[in-house]
């Protein structure tokens, strides 16, 4: 771990490990570590960075952090596309019973859209090259779009900037981008 993001956490156990891996990132001093929570006690006390953040907020701080990695491109597609299910095929008609639900092929698999072969096919065939955005024409002829279009959409949008959740969160909007872009 070079770098170890953590958010409120129930501290009064003894026997709890994250202490012990805590421990272990400190005494090797390559990684950082970030606590955020509204008080500076237990790990936000032993930790590089306290970032004491409104209570009830950390949802809006995490929209504003996934903002900022997607403006910048900090993520990694190619394990997304391969390992998640942000390539799935979400339904996209409204007022259906499985509108926003994953499209599915006659064996119950989430269906993606093959950028190799330029189809649909299974998301559980290891021989594809899931697309991550697109709009992609289903069999029966309505329209589908990769789960992750659909979340890039929501936290890309003016809503979830730094900027407009930094006075509910009760952090300075520069603390996001010092947190993703180091």
């Amino acid at each position: 771990t070079k770098y170890l993001l953590m958010f409120g956490v129930a501290e009064d156990h003894d026997s709890n490990p994250i202490k012990t891996g805590i421990g272990k990132l400190k005494t090797k001093g390559d990684a950082k570590f970030v606590s955020v929570n509204p008080v500076r006690t237990g790990y936000s006390a032993v930790a590089d960075e306290w970032l004491g953040i409104t209570p009830g907020t950390d949802g809006l701080f995490v929209f504003a952090l996934i903002h900022e990695l997607l403006k910048a491109e900090k993520v990694d597609f190619d394990y997304l596309a391969r390992y998640t299910n942000a390539a799935w095929l979400v339904i996209q008609d409204d007022g259906a019973a499985d509108n926003g639900l994953f499209a599915r092929d006659d064996e119950g698999n989430p269906l993606c859209f093959d950028v190799k072969t330029g189809a649909l096919d299974s998301s559980t065939n290891p021989d594809i090259e899931p697309a991550l955005v697109g709009a992609h024409k289903l069999d029966d002829g309505r329209t589908a779009v990769p789960a992750f279009q659909l979340m890039a959409e929501r936290y890309l949008g003016d809503d979830c900037t730094p900027d407009n959740v930094a006075d509910k969160c009760g952090i300075d909007a520069v603390s996001y981008t010092h947190l993703t872009l180091p």
